[in-house]
Formats: C-alpha cells, sequence, structure tokens
C-alpha cells in the first residue's frame, strides 16, 4: 500500500505511533488488541459518510490500522470563523447522534464513567467550565454518582468530539477523525467535549450557546453537560 511513498511520522501520544504515507494513507501501529474497537468503529462512521475508509487491520503481536486520509483540515485551522464552527459542529453532531447505537458496541467513555470514579484524590480541574461550575472535589463526586446511572447508551457517539477530531473542507465539516472513544452512548459526553474545545481553542465560553442552539436546544440537558464535566474531572 505505501511502496515507494514517503512516510513521515505523526504521533501525537506515546501508546501508539502513527504514521502519514504521502500517497495519502495514514499507518497506526499500538500493542496487540487495542486498535480493534477503533477499526470497528471506524467502519462505521465511514459506512454512514462520517469519516475516511478503513483499508486495512491486522492483528498480530503488534496492531496495524491503515485508513485513507481525511480530506480537508481540522477545525483549529478555522478559529478566526467561530461561528461557522458552532454552526458545523451543531449540525453534525445532531446528524450523528440521529443514528442509533443499537448493536453497537459500547463507548469506552461509558464503560469508564459507570464503572464509578472519585477513588484517590484526582481532580482534573482544566475540564470545568464556567457555564457549568463545580466548586470543589466533593460537589464534583456527589454530582457523578447522582448522574451516573441516568447515562443512555442510545445513540451513536464520538466519544472525543473536540476541534482536532473533525475536518473542515469547502465551509462544511466532512468527517470525523480518530474512533478510539466512539460507540453507542450518551450524546451529552459529545456535547461536553464540543463546547469544552471551543472554549479551549477560541479562549471564551461566549460561544456555547450558539453551539447549543445549532445542535437544537430541545435536546441539550445542560445539568447532564456538567455531569459529565464532573466525571471527566474525577477521571
Amino acid at each position: 500500500m505505501v511502496q515507494g511513498s514517503a512516510l513521515y511520522d505523526s504521533s501525537c501520544g506515546d501508546t501508539a505511533r502513527v504514521y502519514y504515507a504521502d500517497n495519502g494513507l495514514y499507518i497506526k501501529t499500538a500493542a496487540a488488541g487495542t486498535l480493534a474497537h477503533e477499526a470497528q468503529m471506524g467502519q462505521v462512521f465511514h459506512a454512514h459518510g462520517l469519516g475516511p475508509q478503513v483499508l486495512c487491520y491486522q492483528a498480530g503481536e503488534q496492531d496495524w490500522l491503515v485508513t485513507r486520509e481525511a480530506k480537508g483540515q481540522d477545525l483549529t485551522h478555522h478559529t478566526h470563523q467561530p461561528r461557522l464552527l458552532c454552526g458545523q459542529m451543531g449540525e453534525k453532531l445532531r446528524l450523528l447522534h440521529d443514528i442509533s447505537g443499537e448493536g453497537l458496541p459500547q463507548s469506552p467513555s461509558i464503560r469508564a464513567y459507570r464503572q464509578g470514579n472519585g477513588v484517590g484524590e484526582r481532580f482534573e480541574r482544566y475540564v470545568l467550565m464556567d457555564g457549568f461550575p463545580i466548586a470543589s472535589r466533593q460537589e464534583a463526586v456527589q454530582l457523578a454518582a447522582a448522574y451516573r446511572t441516568r447515562l443512555k447508551v442510545d445513540v451513536l457517539i464520538h466519544g472525543d468530539a473536540c476541534l482536532p477530531n473533525m475536518m473542515l473542507e469547502n465551509g462544511r465539516i466532512t468527517s470525523f477523525i480518530d474512533f478510539s472513544c466512539a460507540g453507542a452512548g450518551e450524546r451529552h459526553i459529545d456535547l461536553f467535549w464540543a463546547v469544552w474545545s471551543l472554549a479551549f481553542n477560541l479562549k471564551t465560553e461566549q460561544y456555547t450557546r450558539e453551539f447549543l442552539a445549532a445542535y437544537g436546544q430541545q435536546d441539550v440537558d445542560r445539568d447532564m453537560i456538567r455531569a459529565v464535566s464532573a466525571m471527566e474531572a474525577l477521571g
């Protein structure tokens, strides 16, 4: 597949290596068994026109995953167009969440949240937002405990719906990338990461309401977004 192509290391983490081949392919390798879920969910997203094609998944002593390049640039290249981002993110996540999660494997995020957290002293304040306030670790523990059983597994979610994981071309989001957290899950996980990522990349929370309006306020539970932030802060 990559014979005669130049390879470039585009890895951004310690658990996997990612290489870009200049014939338009991405090659990812990681420990045995760790890419199976991502490969499966990549195929699901591609089947719905929401992700690049998965060409090959090979398991062995090391996992290998080969996908086509997603067209366009990720949304971090378009922070000078905040209203475009809000409209496109709201529209694309709405489309994604209209897909039933029935028959799909669960998002790893659902499993992690439902198993419970708050053990030890971990409390990651960087994920907290002024618009969804949590004053202390104790409040986060109480909020997570109250909402953990309310998490639904009814729609297809991306699981890490941040700006770097959505691709824009000609003013339209064309696809998602990185499906390691995708699966059947709770829509508010995606909504939390979307509003958090907008605030982080735009250095302001002023566009939260605009994004949620583009998504559809009738299906937004702000208390659930706050609860997801609590669960994430606790690890």
